[in-house]
C-alpha cells in the first residue's frame, strides 16, 4: 500500500509520498483547500502512484473542521483515508527526532507514521443527517457555556460598583441565549423525529434506565455510525477505561482514567450514572458491589458510566430494547 501524507490547513494542503525508487526520497506537491485543489490531490496520486496495483491511502491530521470535506472527497474517489489525532502525531515526529517544523516536513511524518501502523482504523464520512446533529450539538455547548458565563457576571454585579447599570443587558444577553438555545434543542429533536433510523436507535436508548432525550442526544452520533467494533473500543474513546502504570517494583500506581477521551460526551453521562443507580436495580447492585469490594464511591460511579457505555453499544449493535435481567 501506498501511504500519503497530507498536512492540512484553512488555505492549503502540502503532500508528500516516498518515491518507488527510494526509501529516503520524496514526491512533494502542495494545493488549494478547495474543490479544485481536491480534485488535483486526487490527480497527483494517480499520477505518482496509480501505476501499480496496491491501493492508495492519504493520511490526514484532524485541523478543526478543515479535513472533513477533503477526507471525505477522497473517499468518494476511492482512495483509503486515515485522519490521525494531532497529539500522536506530535508524539510521532518528536520519536523520529523531527526538530524543525513546516508544513511538507509534517505531511513527510505523517507519511511515516502511516507506515508504522499495524491496524488503521479508516475514515468513513458521517451522514448529512450525522453532521447536522453534530453541528447543531457543537452549537449547543457553546451556548450553555455562553448562558453559563452571562450568569456568573450578573452575579458578580452585586459586588461592584457600577453593577446595577449592568444588570439590565446581562439579563436581555441571558433571554436572548435561552431563546437561541431552546430553537436548537428544536431543532435537535426535529431532526432525529425526522430521520427513522436515529428515531429508532434513540428508542432503543429510552429503554435503558437512566438515558435520557439529553443522553440519547450526545451518544447517537457516536453509536449511529457504527465505526465501533467493539463496547471496549466506544469505552476508551470517551476515556472510560483504566490506565495502568507499572515499571519492576517501583512503579504500581492503581488504575486511573486517562484523561483522554471525548470529555464532552464522558460529561454527559455522569448525571445518567447516578439516576440508574438510583432506579435501574442492575445498575444499583453492580455500585454496590463494587463499594463492597473498596472502592470509592467516585469509582464505582465512573465503572457505571463505562458499565452504561456498554450496554448503550449492545442494544444498538443488537437492534434490541434492553431487557432486564437478560442473563437470568
Amino acid at each position: 500500500m501506498h501511504f500519503i501524507g497530507c498536512d492540512v490547513s484553512k488555505a492549503s494542503l502540502d503532500m508528500a509520498g516516498r518515491k518507488c525508487t527510494s526509501r529516503r526520497l520524496f514526491n512533494t506537491g502542495k494545493v488549494t483547500n478547495t474543490r479544485r485543489g481536491w480534485q488535483d490531490l486526487v490527480h497527483w496520486t494517480q499520477q505518482h502512484y496509480g501505476a501499480g496495483s496496491e491501493p492508495i491511502c492519504v493520511v490526514l491530521e484532524a485541523t478543526g473542521v478543515y479535513h472533513l470535506k477533503v477526507a471525505g472527497h477522497l473517499v468518494c474517489a476511492g482512495l483509503k483515508v486515515i485522519v490521525v489525532n494531532p497529539g500522536r502525531a506530535a508524539q510521532f515526529a518528536k520519536s523520529i527526532n523531527q526538530v524543525n517544523k513546516s508544513d511538507s516536513l509534517d505531511a513527510r511524518s505523517l507519511q511515516r507514521y502511516g507506515e508504522q501502523l499495524d491496524a488503521p482504523h479508516w475514515f468513513n464520512p458521517d451522514t448529512k443527517e450525522i453532521n447536522q446533529l453534530k453541528a447543531l450539538l457543537s452549537r449547543l455547548t457553546q451556548l450553555n457555556k455562553d448562558r453559563q458565563r452571562e450568569r456568573n457576571r450578573l452575579e458578580s454585579c452585586a459586588w461592584i460598583e457600577a453593577g446595577e447599570i449592568l444588570k439590565v443587558p446581562l439579563r436581555r444577553s441571558i433571554k436572548r441565549l435561552e431563546k437561541d438555545r431552546q430553537q436548537i434543542q428544536r431543532s435537535i429533536n426535529e431532526l432525529i423525529r425526522n430521520c427513522p433510523q436515529m428515531h429508532h436507535n434513540q428508542k432503543l436508548l429510552y429503554s435503558i434506565k437512566g438515558i435520557g432525550p439529553q443522553a440519547s442526544q450526545w451518544l447517537l452520533p457516536l453509536l449511529h455510525s457504527g465505526r465501533f467494533n467493539s463496547a471496549r473500543e466506544v469505552a476508551a474513546f470517551l476515556g472510560l477505561t483504566p490506565c495502568h502504570r507499572q515499571s519492576g517494583s517501583s512503579l504500581k500506581s492503581r488504575g486511573q482514567l486517562s484523561g483522554r477521551g471525548n470529555k464532552n460526551i464522558r460529561s454527559k453521562l455522569y448525571m445518567p450514572a447516578l439516576s440508574a443507580i438510583q432506579y435501574n436495580p442492575e445498575m444499583k447492585a453492580f455500585y454496590e458491589k463494587l463499594l463492597t469490594r473498596g472502592k470509592t464511591k467516585k469509582q464505582a460511579v465512573i465503572a457505571v458510566m463505562r458499565k452504561l457505555v456498554h450496554v448503550c453499544y449492545g442494544v444498538i449493535n443488537t437492534q434490541t430494547l434492553f431487557i432486564e435481567n437478560y442473563a437470568a
